[in-house]
């Protein structure tokens, strides 16, 4: 079996509030893979430790503990250049293409500071600018242009061309189409389908539209208070959801279908969100959970295999 591109072994990712005294527990024991050509969904409410997770990986936010391994090399045993070229290899797409470039440079200038980054000799910047905008669908005419001239949408293109700029084994994209109409989504979305089928990019969805998610990711991690409680396949995680919350995440999606929306089961929950500087005992679900019982106050659930590939971390789901 080939080993895993990108492999996250129990991140902790905490943060000492100053005015508040506190330690934010944003990502709290993450373990997660990411194989190379494959396209994976990361989906939970606002406030979950998505970003921060995401953030962790590509070394925009520093883990407190686990381990980040990289093509079999763990990146906490590099120090100076090595980690340097080694996180090069993990490139991140933000949310805001109006904000990720600099209005300052032009789309050209942007692309060229990338490749000077990576070391390519200047004789051979311009065919590879050229090459790049290629990559994302956009004519090499653009390079002299400035973002502020830009779309939405071709902003986030050259975003992306800059990632690859860096020939990245993995590009983790934080929500990359929520900022954009919906008549280019599906244009952007494309792209990474194309990306990870011909150059093998493995790709981190991270994405609040479940459709979305559920049309792109072949598996898919649902993340609760700073803790993974359920992974699988899009077809087992859409089809046969075996946590509450991901039961409840999912029942909240609205149906284009409007006899199926009236049809469809509502997962009451209750209560708010708790706060990540004091998560609950236990399971951290059970203080909205419309299932829980005493035992969940008490231990923390490990991940059950329900099928093969597909766990769930309940006490009372069962296998089968």
């Amino acid at each position: 079996m080939t080993p895993p591109v990108l492999e996250v072994r129990n991140l902790v990712t905490h943060f000492r509030s100053v005015e508040r005294g506190k330690t934010i527990k944003a990502v709290d024991g993450v373990s997660l893979h990411l194989n190379a050509g494959e396209i994976v969904g990361l989906i939970g409410e606002s406030g979950c430790g998505k970003s921060t997770l995401s953030r962790s990986i590509v070394g925009l936010a520093t883990p407190n503990a686990g381990q980040i391994i990289l093509d079999g090399t763990d990146l906490s045993t590099l120090k100076g250049g090595a980690l340097r070229k080694a996180r090069s290899a993990i490139q991140y797409v933000f949310q805001d293409p109006y904000s990720s470039l600099n209005n300052r440079q032009t789309i050209g200038e942007a692309l060229e500071e990338a490749l000077v980054i990576a070391g390519l000799p200047a004789a051979r910047r311009s065919a590879r600018i050229a090459e790049l905008l290629d990559h994302v669908g956009l004519p090499a005419a653009i390079a002299p242009r400035y973002g502020r001239e830009l779309s939405g949408g071709q902003r986030q293109r050259v975003a992306i061309a800059r990632a690859l700029a860096m020939n990245p084994r993995v590009l983790i994209a934080d929500e990359p189409v929520s900022a954009l109409d919906l008549s280019v989504r599906a244009q952007v979305m494309n792209l990474f389908f194309d990306l990870s089928r011909d150059l093998g990019v493995a790709c981190l969805l991270v994405a609040h539209d479940l459709a979305l998610v559920r049309q792109a990711a072949s598996r898919n991690y649902v993340m609760y208070l700073g803790k993974i409680v359920e992974e699988g396949t899009s077809a087992q995680l859409y089809g046969d959801p075996r946590h509450p919350y991901s039961r409840a995440l999912l029942a909240s999606a609205p149906s284009p279908d409007p006899v199926a929306e009236r049809a469809r089961p509502r997962v009451p929950l209750t209560g708010e969100i708790p706060s990540p500087t004091n998560p609950p005992s236990g399971c951290r679900f059970r203080t909205r959970c419309p299932v829980v019982q005493e035992a969940c106050a008490a231990i923390l659930p490990p991940p059950v295999e329900v099928a093969p590939g597909h766990r769930a971390a309940c006490l009372f789901v069962s296998a089968g």
